[in-house]
């Protein structure tokens, strides 16, 4: 809602326009914005902020149904808010979306033999003849002799404890659970978002994935696929949605960038002048040609043809002698013929040559001579 104030004061001799802006006396809310014009200013919430300007509220983004369109959290900060990954996730460029951090490729994941990554974190493996020890990084040798955590029969998924009685008990990492074999280890939402690219739903048989409204789940049951429903899938123009995710094209005079999304208009005067005789000029997606003076355009929309000002018809008497892009005449007045100035021109330039001993055509005219007539010259 718009807030005008009106801003004049009167002095002796005239009506004053005041600044209040300027003066820092208008009374809009600090997280407003004052703007003044003659006779009035007017008070403006800021972006992120509601309200009719003297009195403005934070508006919550987070609270509605898409959460800010975070797809992992949302955190509501004054004037605008900000979204969070979970561990094992980064934040993506869009800063909506979240991407699972490869933690193998930083010192192997602290892994001694090998590092296997994982949809929002890793786990370590071991070699042949070696079994992970209760820190998850580190591996211990095999021992054959009987039936304890130090022989490589064992069966526990993850953690092998020896007990008072003899024999193994198995545990689990954190965010996993004890089977009902009490060997194997199923993954929860606790750990790493169940693998989950967006949301997680502990289930008997382990986590079940979904994704945020507009986003479909891939075939591998974890991640999640953009669609041209978001945000036109990030593509500048034409998107489809394939089982891969979003196809980005453009139309016809621009060409698709590197990132797959990005449309980029192509300059066809760069390439034999687009195809033009004369001029060429780019524009957004296509280009046009044009002619010199004296030329018009086809209708190719690319060659050009000198135009016969001589096949107009024409009331004066006159010779009319055409040229590319151009014409001449000579003109007849009391049986004496006047050349026109630039044909003299072109004459004379061919008597100084024939002077200086070149051969041209010859001609006898002086710059501004007339040349009598008789009936039979014509």
């Amino acid at each position: 809602k718009e807030n005008w104030i009106n801003s004049w004061r009167l002095s002796p001799l005239m009506a004053i326009n005041v600044d209040e802006c300027a003066q820092g006396t208008d009374d809009c809310h600090p997280d407003a914005i004052c703007q003044n014009i003659p006779k009035l200013y007017k008070c403006t919430c800021k972006l992120g902020y509601s309200g009719e300007g003297k009195m403005c509220e934070d508006i919550d983004e987070c609270d509605n149904d898409f959460n800010g369109g975070c797809v992992h959290e949302c955190f509501n900060i004054p004037g605008n808010y900000r979204c969070t990954c979970y561990d094992g996730f980064m934040l993506a460029h869009d800063g909506h979306n979240c991407l699972d951090t490869d933690e193998c490729m930083f010192n192997n994941g602290g892994c001694q033999h090998l590092c296997v990554n994982t949809m929002g974190s890793y786990e370590c493996r071991c070699k042949a003849g070696f079994f992970l020890s209760d820190n998850q990084h580190t591996c211990i040798h095999h021992s054959e002799d009987g039936m304890s955590c130090m022989n490589k029969d064992h069966g526990c998924a993850h953690i092998c404890r020896e007990a008072p009685k003899g024999g193994v008990a198995c545990e689990c990492r954190p965010g996993f659970e004890l089977a009902r074999n009490q060997r194997d280890c199923i993954l929860t939402c606790n750990h790493g978002n169940g693998g989950c690219q967006h949301t997680c739903e502990d289930a008997d048989d382990g986590p079940i994935c979904g994704c945020h409204p507009k986003y479909t789940v891939h075939s591998d049951g974890k991640t999640c696929l953009e669609t041209c429903a978001v945000n036109n899938g990030g593509c500048d123009r034409t998107c489809k949605d394939t089982s891969t995710g979003v196809h980005c094209s453009c139309p016809v005079g621009f060409t698709l960038q590197f990132d797959g999304k990005t449309c980029k208009d192509i300059d066809e005067c760069q390439a034999s002048n687009g195809g033009c005789d004369h001029f060429c000029k780019n524009t957004v997606g296509s280009f046009d040609c044009s002619c010199k003076k004296g030329f018009k355009l086809l209708t190719d929309e690319k060659s050009c043809q000198d135009i016969d000002e001589c096949s107009f018809e024409r009331t004066c008497d006159h010779t009319c002698i055409n040229h590319p892009g151009s014409f001449d005449f000579a003109m007849w007045t009391n049986r004496t013929k006047f050349i026109s100035p630039l044909y003299l021109m072109q004459s004379y330039m061919n008597i100084l040559l024939l002077t200086w001993g070149l051969i041209l055509s010859p001609l006898f005219i002086l710059i501004g001579s007339k040349v009598p007539c008789t009936p039979d010259s014509g």
